[in-house]
């Protein structure tokens, strides 16, 4: 009986323990990896510039809110198009063909979901229901005016397991980087949210203030 009861002790200390580890966050484990990359070539290396463009190297790192941040983009909406591939002829082709205006609506129609999920007071999926589904469909299927190409850039690089130097894989990445002034674009934005505001029937009180809050955010700081 003394036996059963000190197990008993034992277990219940034991679990005591487990409960209490579990509520410490997991240390951050160091990643490893045998696979190295290095670049080959690159755009600038027939006219001897032998660094990443600053863009480039923010939206690798910090994506495009990092590269909206930059003192050469203020006051202006950034929108970056990334293709990879073996055939350097054929991302090329990409590049000039890229789809501006699709890329633009679809970045848009994020920013606008996001802005207007936050700034409403209840569920989108609720009491808002379709008038914010009809706010982020015509974001998002609309036609941007005022983009211009600022630049575009590609990289070869080589990918292999140092330990099996026979063994890589060639790949080809292409960038290209457009802007729109925010102004420009606020407007735009705006004068949609505006006409679906007036084309929905009975919009509630609630609307209204998520409207507005939109309105005040966008004013002072874009969306």
């Amino acid at each position: 009986m003394i036996l059963r009861k000190t197990m008993l002790a034992v277990m219940a200390a034991s679990f005591i323990f487990v409960g209490c580890a579990s509520n410490k966050d997991p240390e951050p484990k160091e990643l490893e990896g045998q696979v190295k990359t290095e670049v080959l070539e690159h755009k600038g290396a027939a006219l001897g510039v032998n660094q990443l463009p600053v863009w480039v190297e923010t939206y690798i790192a910090e994506g495009i809110l990092g590269v909206e941040k930059l003192s050469s983009y203020a006051g202006s909406y950034c929108f970056i198009g990334e293709e990879a591939g073996s055939n350097l002829d054929a991302l090329q082709t990409w590049v000039t063909s890229f789809d501006v205006p699709g890329e633009i609506a679809r970045n848009v129609s994020t920013r606008v979901d996001a802005l207007f999920t936050g700034a409403a007071s209840g569920s989108p999926d609720g009491e808002y229901g379709t008038y914010f589904e009809n706010i982020v469909k015509t974001t998002a299927n609309a036609n941007y005016s005022g983009a211009r190409k600022v630049n575009d850039w590609w990289v070869l690089t080589r990918r292999y397991d140092p330990d099996v130097k026979k063994q890589y894989t060639d790949e080809y990445r292409c960038y290209v980087l457009y802007t729109i002034e925010k102004e420009l674009l606020d407007k735009q934005v705006l004068d949609m949210i505006d006409k679906v505001a007036a084309e929905t029937q009975g919009t509630t009180d609630a609307q209204k203030s998520a409207i507005s809050n939109v309105r005040a955010i966008m004013e002072s700081e874009g969306f």
